[in-house]
């Protein structure tokens, strides 16, 4: 039966989208809190930098209350997850011909589709911000007088005295890694670590003075390597379970001045860096795996880099749904890292949305969602609509970017890719039932 269109008439509302621009001299400081440097403009050179860490061996079998177990990338992926960079990506322009073709080599080609229109609207936004305190975050920042501790000790309490970040009234938490700056201490390289917040998120008129009181008092603490991976794991697995009991999107906030350094296998030796990758992803897509073990809700991750390369940065916060690493450095460092936040909390757009049930047939039947005939269709406020192909969570880099299901085979929610997400301006999005979607290329 050939369903009708049916067009839909909804508000339009301006959305809100990150990309966060990440201007940096690059440094070669490794962030690991080992080496004696103590402020030159390269910071520290031990070994435990990007290169090193892409080349460690990580452990099979998924353990989070184990110390250094940790799964390795699935096979076949090479250990990279394919993500669009940094940047907005068209949808295929939906011209009235093509509104209802499918694909061309199925039988159904040319079915009409009925839509039903859903809108894309800001959500409040709850922060949980992962701090890296290695002895390295003592460093002085190139072309400057002050340590990279000062930077974060500044930059959050001008953000969150920001009078526009305040009118917004986001929730903010903070927790910090390593634990104890010793990888034989079991505490160390346990993702439960990091999932107990030293302050939980509550309202920053509230929370913000216990924030920027506790960074203050940490400064005596510094110390030890950086525990990155575990870190994000025990940081997205608070933020998942807080968001199931709050209805506001919730969002982790990684800020590091290196790769890790620890937690491999063994405990003293760095995990491979596309680990982490693999972490942040399985959050990003809502997917159980070797890391996450709930499924939904979708936990996006901000990476924001303190006077560090941004290269491994960037493939971490790409499979973290939030597009680019952030880079803080030199003379201007403050203020980048003030800026970073507060973009953080005017991209508040969530990404994934609940599939309405499926309109009725022109002869008022109940019509069945079929999961593989449904298209997604961004309608901006002006110019042509846009279609964007169905993709799966590893298929996210084709030129038209992507969207996938929760659940192939029985969806509630459909997940934006990054560049897609990013392309989002005024406007809405439709779904239509009835008819084939366009396919994202594989790779």
């Amino acid at each position: 039966m050939k369903l009708q269109i049916r067009t839909s008439s909804f508000a339009s509302v301006t959305l809100l989208s990150l990309l966060i621009a990440a201007c940096s001299s690059k440094n070669t400081g490794s962030g690991d809190g080992t080496g004696n440097g103590g402020g030159a403009a390269t910071g520290n050179t031990s070994s435990g930098n990007g290169g090193s860490a892409n080349g460690a061996t990580g452990a099979g079998g998924k353990a989070p209350t184990a110390t250094g177990g940790m799964p390795t990338a699935p096979s076949g992926t090479g250990g990279v997850f394919t993500y669009a960079l940094g940047k907005a990506c068209q949808g295929i322009l939906d011209t009235t011909a093509a509104a209802g073709a499918g694909t061309t080599t199925n039988a159904d080609a040319g079915a009409q589709c009925s839509g039903v229109g859903a809108e894309l609207e800001p959500s409040p936004l709850d922060m949980f911000i992962m701090m890296d305190r290695s002895l390295s975050m003592t460093y002085v920042v190139q072309n400057t007088s002050i340590q990279r501790w000062d930077v974060l000790r500044q930059g959050v309490t001008a953000f969150l005295g920001d009078a526009n970040v305040i009118k917004k009234a986001p929730r903010v938490g903070l927790g910090y890694f390593s634990a104890t700056g010793n990888p034989n201490d079991p505490r160390e390289c346990n993702p439960a670590s990091y999932a107990t917040p030293t302050i939980e998120m509550e309202p920053i008129a509230t929370g913000g003075p216990k924030i920027i009181q506790s960074i203050t008092d940490e400064y005596s603490l510094l110390g030890g390597q950086t525990a990155t991976l575990q870190a994000l794991w025990g940081a997205l697995q608070h933020a998942q379970s807080w968001q199931v009991g709050n209805p506001r999107m919730t969002v982790v906030v990684l800020v590091t001045d290196g790769y890790p350094t620890e937690c491999g296998n063994p405990v003293n030796t760095p995990p491979d860096m596309s680990l982490v990758t693999q972490v942040a992803k399985e959050y990003f897509t809502g997917v159980v795996g070797d890391y996450n073990s709930v499924g939904t809700p979708s936990i996006r991750s901000y990476i924001i880099g303190v006077a560090v390369d941004k290269f491994n940065l960037d493939a971490v916060a790409q499979a973290g749904g939030t597009n680019a690493a952030t880079i803080v450095d030199s003379t201007a460092a403050v203020s980048q890292f003030v800026t970073a936040m507060v973009n953080i909390t005017n991209a508040n757009i969530n990404c994934t949305f609940k599939i309405p049930p499926p309109p009725l047939t022109p002869d008022g039947l109940v019509q069945v969602l079929d999961p593989k005939k449904v298209q997604v269709v961004y309608k901006p406020f002006q110019g042509t609509n846009q279609q964007i192909p169905l993709a799966d969570s590893g298929s996210c880099g084709g030129p038209n970017g992507g969207w996938f299901f929760d659940n192939p085979t029985d969806p509630t929610t459909v997940t934006l890719c990054p560049c897609s997400c990013a392309n989002l301006g005024a406007g809405s999005i439709e779904f239509r039932f009835g008819c084939f979607p366009p396919i994202a290329p594989v790779g």
